[in-house]
């Protein structure tokens, strides 16, 4: 993406305090859309997911710039406060308290900074009986109740499931501080934010969770017209359940005769005999491939899809035509990887710039706040940068 051009969020300054991948996720939807953003790192090791292999770090860290800072440090937190004045948003993910004991809380700094846009994302929030629980992906899912939603069938103890509450969290990050950012263009006040993975996993579930308040079944269970089914090549998801859709799909596999078969007449039917319908209707799919079953059934207006890799469809002319990868360059060489999940007509989004080495903008950033070279090096002297 040309770095010359502006996006909606140009001319916003975001400073993150964030690691891992909940935080840098918001911060990158910002980025991605025009935003400057600035981010903190521990000096030494960085970011913990800076020893992740194969891009994970650098897919959601791309274009950011990197400043090391030790906050534990006095001269390190005048440094941050100097970078907050001209600063529209911090967002910083340490477990609750944290932010305190570094002087970053938001009643101190919204004084200081009374138009700042102040996020804060944790497992279970910043209040309540488990705001003190150590969070990660995996245990706000199993006490959320998301996993429970989706696993409970599942006795592999070491399968975890997808991960959905990082990404989403960050996400929901991202939207309220835009919208913050609309407010203050309004009021010129800033705000507090408190995104959790415990409130996005609500909001994911919003639809199960008031089925089970009222008795109901939290999904809607195993259905043998709703499928992945196995073809004479990979597996297709094929969706049947409405009786024009199932009776188009036994008529187009050459299946006449199972509507004819008592066992599957109508939706109780076919769900009382759900293995053997799942069965009948693979053994006419063994005909051919994925991909040629996909083709034919769409044509006759059937939701299906074969089923493809992450890669195969990052390659796919449709991730082409939609803009969705991009290429840019890492301390590891050049990487693919998703540049925005959203396109605006006349508007750029994308990462503008590398990702960038532990520190690569500390003495520019530091230089550009009225630092001198000799102020930079005593920093570093005394372990603040």
């Amino acid at each position: 993406m040309d770095s010359s051009q502006d996006g909606l969020l140009s001319g916003i300054r975001v400073i993150d305090l964030t690691h891992a991948l909940a935080g840098p996720f918001c911060t990158h939807q910002l980025h991605v859309q025009g935003a400057e953003v600035i981010k903190i790192e521990p000096p030494g090791r960085g970011d913990d997911f800076r020893a992740r292999p194969f891009g994970r770090f650098d897919c959601m860290n791309g274009g950011k710039r990197s400043v090391t800072l030790n906050l534990k440090h006095a001269d390190a937190r005048e440094v941050l406060a100097r970078l907050l004045k001209d600063a529209d948003v911090l967002v910083e993910n340490f477990r609750p308290g944290v932010a305190k004991a570094f002087g970053l809380e938001w009643e101190h700094l919204h004084i200081d900074h009374p138009r700042l846009i102040y996020c804060s994302i944790s497992g279970f929030g910043q209040d309540g009986p488990m705001c003190d629980m150590p969070a990660i992906e995996w245990s706000a899912q199993s006490v959320s109740g998301i996993a429970d939603s989706y696993l409970t069938r599942n006795d592999d103890a070491m399968d975890l499931g997808i991960g959905m509450l990082d990404p989403g969290t960050g996400f929901i990050a991202a939207s309220a501080i835009i919208a913050a950012l609309y407010r203050r263009s309004q009021t010129g006040a800033g705000s507090r934010i408190d995104t959790a993975m415990l409130d996005t996993a609500f909001m994911l579930g919003a639809n199960a969770i008031a089925a089970s308040l009222l008795g109901g079944p939290v999904n809607l269970g195993r259905r043998p017209t709703m499928a992945r089914y196995r073809t004479g090549e990979g597996r297709i998801f094929i969706a049947s359940l409405h009786p024009k859709w199932f009776e188009k799909l036994c008529r187009l596999i050459d299946g006449p005769e199972l509507l004819d078969d008592p066992r599957f007449a109508d939706h109780d039917a076919r769900e009382a005999n759900a293995e053997a319908l799942v069965a009948a209707i693979e053994a006419k799919l063994a005909k051919r491939s994925a991909l040629e079953w996909e083709s034919l059934l769409v044509a006759q207006g059937i939701p299906a899809g074969a089923t493809r890799s992450f890669a195969e469809m990052a390659r796919h002319e449709q991730a082409g035509a939609r803009g969705l990868m991009q290429s840019f360059d890492t301390t590891n060489g050049q990487i693919e990887a998703v540049g925005a999940a959203f396109r605006l007509e006349d508007v750029p989004t994308g990462v503008r710039g590398p990702s960038e080495a532990l520190g690569a903008s500390t003495k520019t950033v530091l230089t550009n706040l009225g630092y001198s070279s000799a102020d930079i090096e005593h920093l570093a002297e005394k372990g603040a940068i």
